[in-house]
């Protein structure tokens, strides 16, 4: 996988999955080392979006991939990003004791790889006041020149 890709534990999830075919979701939270809760939130989800089948033996739940959608699915384009703030940025990047230089680095580099989704997100919530987009043009390069 590129190193400019980020993989979640849904792509974790989904990747041993489409390996073993068929799998209790017990066993998956043991081999992806995550919590149960947090693989049946996932697991739903996927069965909800009709990328995961799941059946039951008793009372434990196994999961597969659906036949609807078998080949490699592109989970991105199903679970939005969620964009911080730079405040919030700063915030999160503080309690890890990164230093100033280091979080301003970051943050350039969060900035450029959600360009587009930033400005989709800036539009459309500026859409949804009814600016006129003569007006949104402006305030986007304003926002744009403080997110730098």
């Amino acid at each position: 996988m590129a190193d400019n890709v980020l993989k979640t534990s849904a792509d974790d999830l989904y990747e041993l999955v489409r390996s073993r075919e068929k799998i209790s979701v017990e066993d998956v939270a043991k081999i992806l080392r995550i919590p149960d809760n947090i693989v049946q939130a996932l697991v739903d989800f996927l069965v909800e979006e009709k990328i995961f089948g799941i059946e039951y033996k008793f009372t434990t739940p196994y999961v597969y991939i659906s036949q609807e959608k078998k080949g490699k699915i592109d989970l991105s384009e199903k679970i939005e990003k969620k964009l911080v703030t730079k405040e919030e940025f700063y915030q999160k990047a503080g309690k890890w004791n990164i230093s100033a230089e280091k979080i301003n680095v970051l943050w350039e580099k969060y900035i450029k790889e959600n360009f587009d989704s930033i400005k989709k997100d800036f539009y459309i919530k500026a859409n949804l006041k009814n600016i006129p987009v003569g007006k949104i043009d402006i305030l986007w390069e304003k926002y744009w020149e403080q997110l730098q």
